[in-house]
């Protein structure tokens, strides 16, 4: 297995510096979140930057944040495809949409935009990798039953991404998501999840305060799962997607002692599985 880390757990940062802390701290390369700097420095810059620090660009993620002309599936996916051949990498990660059901405009979008993806890298090997969505709180989203959204990756030929804190945030254990993932599995977004939070979800607090915590500092059994994907021969990317309060981030002494311990602790683990 390969760490990678997500730069959206460091988004205010430069990259030049995200990349920096990275290598300092020990991992292997990073998932590459849409931002600003990204789009005006171009994939073939980012890229060769991420080459003069020795790290793997191993995944491309859309943005996490607003950005002007990527509300819209298609048109996002055009541009991811388009990032993701400037910067040489294999995988993009595609999230489900936010319905309830197949005939929401939302829903259609989002198939439209798989197909025409599916259709535009025919041949090539960049692939779009579903990932498994969190529960929101006005009602569950479509594909939160891992069963229906391993049909769905099946039925559509498609490599899946398990995100921990999305899975530990549903009525289904996270064992059941990620043997239901099996051969599919192309990436793991890596982070814990807070016992318990005292607010409401409002304004996306849970998604920094109670998901997306530090490894082992919540309640996911994520060591017995780093086991089981050693067991199994995986040997693709996980990558460490966190909170950028569980980073704290506003504290760089913090930061870097923050990422040296999660390097730390994915090691330990590892060490730990059984056969090692």
């Amino acid at each position: 297995m390969k760490l990678s880390l997500s730069t959206g757990s460091l988004y205010i940062y430069p990259l030049r510096m995200t990349f920096r802390l990275a290598r300092e701290a020990g991992f292997d390369g990073v998932e590459l979140v849409v931002g600003p700097e990204l789009l005006w420095r171009g994939g073939g810059e980012v890229r060769r930057l991420a080459d003069d620090y020795g790290l793997t660009i191993f995944s491309l993620h859309p943005p996490l944040l607003y950005l002007p002309g990527w509300q819209d599936y298609r048109r996002a996916t055009r541009k991811l495809i388009a990032l993701a051949k400037e910067l040489g990498l294999s995988l993009i990660v595609f999230h489900p949409p936010k319905a309830n059901e197949w005939k929401h405009p939302h829903s259609r979008a989002f198939l439209d935009a798989l197909d025409m993806g599916q259709r535009a890298l025919a041949g090539s090997s960049i692939r779009l990798a579903l990932e498994n969505p969190t529960p929101l709180p006005h009602g569950q989203r479509l594909l939160i039953d891992p069963e229906a959204l391993r049909a769905f990756a099946q039925a559509h030929d498609l490599p899946l991404v398990l995100d921990t804190a999305h899975a530990g945030s549903s009525p289904y254990p996270l064992r059941r998501a990620y043997q239901l993932c099996d051969s599919r599995l192309a990436n793991v977004h890596l982070s814990d999840v807070a016992e318990s939070f005292p607010l409401p979800d409002i304004l996306g607090l849970h998604t920094f305060f109670k998901r997306h915590q530090f490894p082992g500092e919540g309640s996911l059994p994520l060591a017995e799962l780093l086991h089981r994907m050693a067991a199994n021969g995986y040997q693709g990317p996980v990558t460490l997607e966190l909170s950028p309060v569980a980073l704290r981030i506003w504290w760089l002494p913090t930061v870097r002692r923050r990422l040296r311990q999660a390097v730390a602790w994915f090691n330990e683990v590892l060490q730990d599985s059984p056969g090692n």
